[in-house]
């Protein structure tokens, strides 16, 4: 098993606390020939992402860019990427929702880590949890569980009962045992605080809670962030790289992100811990 706090927690923690940021941004760019809204400006991935990563650095501790959106680009074309990612001091998380056979998956982390990326997400279909956690580590790579995601078709991952428990909770033992590095937790309406806080007492305090949904999902962040409080990881897409300003939306994602665990550390302490 792997130390109790893995190499990837270290580096997001430290650099969390250097910024004084939980934010996360998504990138989904979408070229104009794709689709008819929500696109960016020109058919230029590159040069958009890189564009967008320098304007939302002093506000965010990371970038997390969906596969789909990737397609097309070289293995150099994206490890540029992820250098100018690691430039800005921020870590590059690839939303791949990896899921197959140990092979394929230990295939996948070589190229991830080939592609410079720091950390992906993973999907528990296949069962091989600690497998697929165990190689990531060896490649120092940190390994995000998909555990209760924000669309709301994954109340299957609640109504599903394996070991008489819900499968959100069973995925959560999984990583627990395994240590991952962290869990998909989303922050849209069909997840309640209770279901947050079974997970919490499941997972302990090692864990980082990557939270999609916050933007244009509507969901809010801080039913998760009461419990993971700084070791959560908030993510922020649409709202933040198809915005008119991608910097003035980043510094209001960071600043109600911070102001949020502000009004949690008053509520369970009585003092604050984040600053201004």
């Amino acid at each position: 098993m792997s130390e109790l706090n893995t190499t990837f927690v270290k580096k997001y923690l430290n650099i969390s606390n250097v910024k004084n940021s939980i934010l996360c941004v998504g990138i989904d760019p979408a070229i104009p020939s794709q689709r008819n809204k929500n696109i960016i400006p020109t058919e230029d991935r590159i040069e958009f992402i890189k564009n967008l990563v320098s304007d939302v650095a002093p506000y965010a501790s990371a970038i997390k860019m969906n596969r789909q959106y990737l397609i097309g680009l070289t293995i150099d074309e994206i490890r540029a990427i992820n250098i100018h990612i690691h430039q800005n001091n921020m870590l590059s998380i690839v939303d791949h929702k990896l899921s197959d056979i140990g092979a394929s998956n230990i295939s996948a982390i070589f190229w991830f880590k080939e592609e410079s990326f720091d950390a992906f997400t993973f999907s528990p279909f296949a069962g091989n949890v600690l497998e697929a956690t165990q190689y990531a580590h060896k490649k120092e790579l940190g390994i995000f569980v998909l555990t209760l995601m924000s669309n709301p078709e994954a109340e299957y991952q609640k109504q599903a009962i394996i070991e008489n428990k819900p499968l959100y909770l069973y995925i959560a033992e999984l990583c627990n045992s395994a240590n991952s590095d962290g869990n998909v937790i989303g922050a849209t309406e069909h997840i309640t605080s209770e279901e947050v806080s079974e997970l919490h007492k499941t997972l302990g305090e090692n864990k980082i809670a990557l939270i999609p949904g916050v933007g244009a999902q509507g969901g809010n962040a801080k039913k998760i962030l009461y419990h993971f409080e700084r070791n959560s990881l908030v993510n922020v897409g649409r709202a933040i790289i198809y915005s008119e300003n991608p910097i003035i939306e980043a510094q209001k994602y960071r600043d109600i992100l911070n102001n949020q665990l502000n009004e949690i550390s008053n509520l369970k302490y009585g003092t604050e811990v984040a600053k201004d």
